[in-house]
């Protein structure tokens, strides 16, 4: 992962010899952002920092997360609140930090305050990066089934553990959908509703089938396996089961948006 850092940008250099952390010794260099992680399946941390005189220092993080799925999922789990920018895949820039992921790899290249020439070592740093990095990942699959046009890009969340899920948004300490490593699934907000939306997609239709059922059974008991029901905010959720895929629509405002949503999920799909 070294071979991957520039030793120097303009009058930046190593202030320090590198760092490596595997595992669990993630919190060793950071604490509950660490399970975060953990969740995407990460594997190996380097973090490098650069000096430069009377400038902004320059943190490096590269995260080696295993695959291209947990490395796309690392980055929307921070993304959606900067600038999108062109380098690496997805790349973001907010205040000082510029994130993207690439192949296995999601990388982080930050500074604590912004002024011009810093904010140029940061872009710079990380199209080198990038560049060093010549493996790319595609995109995860279930992506496609997503109802085009109609959720904010900005609020896409992949991931397949359900510590991920409830950040995003709680349904359970129980793992309700049986999300685990041999699942996808991604969470987004609609544009006209204001609703979410959660796909899922197991390995096997019987999974799916049982992940309906704990579902409801133990989330709206009192839809009595309908899917649908209207909760305590006076909203609507419904679930929708179609072969290896859950469809699921949390605080939806009527129960014909609900079904509207799922209705066009359903017809992609098929």
């Amino acid at each position: 992962m070294q071979k991957l850092l520039p030793t120097s940008l303009y009058s930046w250099s190593f202030a320090e010899p590198s760092k490596t952390y595997t595992g669990r010794e993630i919190f060793q260099y950071m604490n509950g952002a660490g399970e975060v992680y953990l969740a995407y399946g990460f594997r190996r941390l380097l973090v490098q920092r650069y000096a430069c005189p009377e400038q902004e220092e320059i943190l490096v993080e590269v995260f080696d997360m295993g695959f291209p799925r947990n490395a796309y999922g690392a980055l929307t789990n921070l993304s959606g609140y900067g600038t999108p920018v062109e380098i690496g895949q997805g790349g973001e820039y907010k205040g000082g930090l510029l994130a993207f992921w690439k192949g296995r790899y999601f990388v982080c290249v930050i500074i604590d305050r912004e002024n011009e020439e810093a904010k140029k070592g940061v872009y710079q740093m990380a199209a080198m990066i990038s560049e060093t990095i010549k493996e790319e990942g595609a995109l995860p699959q279930i992506l496609r089934f997503l109802p085009e046009g109609q959720y904010v890009p900005e609020t896409l969340k992949y991931f397949y553990r359900n510590e991920i899920l409830n950040i995003h948004f709680f349904v359970a300490d129980r793992n309700l959908f049986h999300l685990s490593d041999k699942t996808d699934a991604v969470l987004v907000r609609m544009k006209d509703t204001k609703s979410y939306l959660l796909l899922i997609q197991y390995s096997e239709a019987d999974e799916s089938t049982a992940a309906f059922g704990d579902f409801t059974t133990r989330y709206m008991p009192e839809s009595r396996g309908s899917g649908i029901i209207q909760t305590e905010n006076m909203k609507w959720t419904a679930c929708r089961r179609h072969r290896d895929m859950l469809a699921v629509v949390f605080d939806a405002p009527t129960r014909a948006d609900a079904e509207t949503i799922l209705d066009t999920v359903q017809r992609r799909l098929r």
